[in-house]
């Protein structure tokens, strides 16, 4: 595959498995250290941003860690494709349509149901990119993959998507947008010191046993909890931010 990973070699998307599915994932580099920002709500690195009303999670993005960290050409690769995203984007949009073709048909061949994420490391409304397949434009990737389900975080609210592609949202400390969100049926995923049984009147799961997140597996109207991984200093300044929730 050209941009697509395979569900076997992603170590989130290996949770997927065993409950019968294949996830692929798209990694683009994330923040805007491409030279473009694919993180919107998020403070951009190379810029030096400090926008209070943004979060925070580009220095301490999971991005940076397993083969990213590991293998240079790991995070160049990132760089590439983030890169033919925006300045080819037609070129970028065929070998996606090729992935996600052959993702398909891998996966069906040995029993798998496939799922595709493609903001591994990046918020991109997806649901507004245009692609044009065999001289038929479709507004979207969703509605020419209507058949299949896609599903991603987004720290952007109010977010008009397909069914076939369902949103978490992303809490990073921004209680304004966090209470609207409440307010609708949507999944709202927030990092905690320790899981509590519930938050906010809705029952928390934990979103560490799995990365799907489809209703089919979290259900509606749930906080998908996530523990925080880190340092003692990390927690405190994460909990002092507002991005992490004290116990």
């Amino acid at each position: 595959m050209k941009l697509l990973s395979k569900p076997t070699t992603n170590y989130k998307a290996n949770k997927n498995i065993d409950l019968g599915y294949h996830t692929y994932f798209l990694s683009l580099a994330h923040s805007d250290i491409s030279g473009y920002n694919v993180c919107p709500m998020a403070n951009k690195l190379k810029a030096n941003e400090n926008n209070k009303n943004k979060s925070t999670c580009s220095a301490v993005c999971v991005g940076y860690n397993g083969f990213a960290q590991i293998y240079k050409n790991v995070m160049k690769s990132r760089v590439r494709k983030t890169k033919m995203l925006f300045e080819n984007r037609s070129e970028f949009m065929q070998l996606l349509i090729k992935d996600i073709n052959k993702g398909i048909n891998y996966s069906l061949k040995r029993g798998f149901i496939p799922t595709f994420r493609l903001n591994a490391y990046s918020d991109i409304k997806w649901e507004n990119i245009a692609v044009i397949h065999n001289d038929i434009e479709y507004n979207n990737i969703f509605e020419l993959f209507s058949d299949y389900k896609f599903y991603d975080y987004t720290k952007l609210t109010n977010r008009k998507t397909p069914d076939n592609y369902e949103l978490t949202y992303s809490y990073y400390g921004n209680k304004k947008a966090f209470k609207n969100t409440l307010n609708t049926n949507q999944n709202i995923a927030v990092v905690f010191e320790k899981l509590p049984k519930k938050y906010n009147n809705r029952i928390v799961i934990d979103g560490d046993k799995t990365d799907l997140r489809l209703k089919d597996n979290d259900g509606i109207n749930s906080i998908v909890g996530l523990k925080f991984k880190g340092s003692k200093k990390a927690l405190q300044d994460g909990i002092n931010e507002g991005f992490v929730i004290q116990s």
